[in-house]
């Protein structure tokens, strides 16, 4: 008779097969992808800026700068800052900073709806321009963005480029291993599109083509998602090639870091949230197949507690995982100038499975709160 040890141990291993295949596809993706190299803007594409921000009085100062100091002729885009009825003096400081720098065409428009979704739908509307590239309050893009987007959308006419994101200014442990996991996550997405099978981006560094733009496409009952739903609907319609990773350091947008733990879980609840409106089968297969096998993990590590031998078993699964992720994590980490961050893998991978079963059985239940809202969903 098959005892509930032996099942759970096949469970394992066909989760860990599952969990290997996944990896390799996006680790193939990733080193697929050609370097873009020294591919500029030929100065025919212009480009609408899009921000949604809310309460970002502290960081809206950077991104502000970074989009004045752009090696982008200033004729080419224009920047359209839409505020979700933020509570503090953001709107102040975008608005002083525009009647300051008459060089850069920078709009200032008010939501009517709440929510990011409601502003980033507002700011595409009244765009000016067929390309639209998105970032966040608060991110600081490089100098060559602006014209990277523009120069491989010419080139290449993708209906989405998906760009490179990583933390900035990581301070401490805890900022060290926020800041891999994201490296994980945005990897993977881009290595998936290298493999042709997209699934997921960052609206951080985000570039698309206007008229693939539907406001059905952000699902507005997801609080959350607004990047990966645009991105289901475009693979669905013009096909899985028709979005682009653009492999280009000198395309990188960084962000802020969870400030703590409370924070770091409550942006995972807010980005596993959306799973559940997911249709797209692989992006299905990616995010069952990833929770199924950390759950296995954290059960393993459970059972230690009643028979010993279990310990080894999982700390063979977690050293299985390392060897599994590093070429990836490597891969992007090697790109965007983090692969410093790779000291602490081994750390991250003893707690990552607590996490992300954490996030995403929380997900289904909890109401996570972001810039003082509670998610819709």
């Amino acid at each position: 008779m098959i005892t509930v040890i032996e099942i759970f141990i096949w469970w394992m291993l066909l989760a860990s097969l599952l969990y290997l295949i996944i990896i390799a596809v996006f680790t193939y993706g990733w080193f697929t992808l050609k370097q873009n190299g020294n591919q500029k803007s030929i100065g025919k594409t212009k480009a609408s800026v899009i921000v949604a921000v809310r309460n970002e009085a502290e960081n809206i100062q950077k991104l502000l700068d970074a989009l004045l100091n752009q090696t982008c002729n200033p004729e080419l885009f224009e920047v359209i800052v839409v505020d979700d009825h933020s509570e503090d003096n953001t709107v102040k400081l975008v608005q002083d900073f525009a009647d300051s720098h008459a060089g850069i065409n920078i709009k200032l428009l008010h939501a009517v709806g709440t929510g990011k979704k409601q502003a980033v739908s507002l700011g595409i509307e009244s765009a000016a321009n067929n390309l639209i590239i998105t970032t966040d309050g608060d991110c600081v893009p490089g100098r060559q963005w602006i014209a990277k987007m523009t120069g491989y959308f010419e080139k290449h006419q993708p209906r989405i480029i998906l760009g490179p994101v990583v933390y900035m200014e990581e301070k401490g442990l805890l900022q060290q291993l926020f800041s891999l996991d994201f490296i994980s996550l945005v990897a993977s997405g881009a290595g998936s599109a290298g493999a042709g099978l997209p699934f997921m981006g960052n609206a951080a560094n985000m570039a698309f083509d206007k008229s693939v733009f539907s406001s059905d496409s952000l699902k507005e009952d997801f609080s959350s998602g607004d990047d990966v739903f645009l991105i289901h609907t475009v693979k669905k319609q013009f096909g899985n090639r028709s979005i682009h990773f653009l492999k280009d350091a000198q395309a990188l947008v960084t962000t802020q870091a969870p400030a703590n733990w409370r924070a770091f879980l409550n942006q995972r609840l807010r980005w596993a949230s959306k799973a559940k409106g997911y249709h797209d089968f692989w992006s299905l297969l990616v995010s069952w197949s990833v929770l199924l096998f950390n759950i296995g993990l954290v059960l393993l590590f459970t059972a230690g507690f009643f028979w010993r031998w279990m310990w080894v078993v999982w700390m063979l699964f977690i050293a299985l995982k390392a060897f599994i992720d590093f070429p990836l994590l490597s891969g992007y980490a090697q790109l965007t100038g983090k692969s410093k961050q790779l000291v602490y893998l081994w750390l991250m991978e003893f707690i990552y499975p607590f996490y992300i079963v954490v996030a995403g059985v929380g997900s289904l239940f909890v109401k996570y709160r972001w810039k003082g809202r509670a998610g819709l969903k």
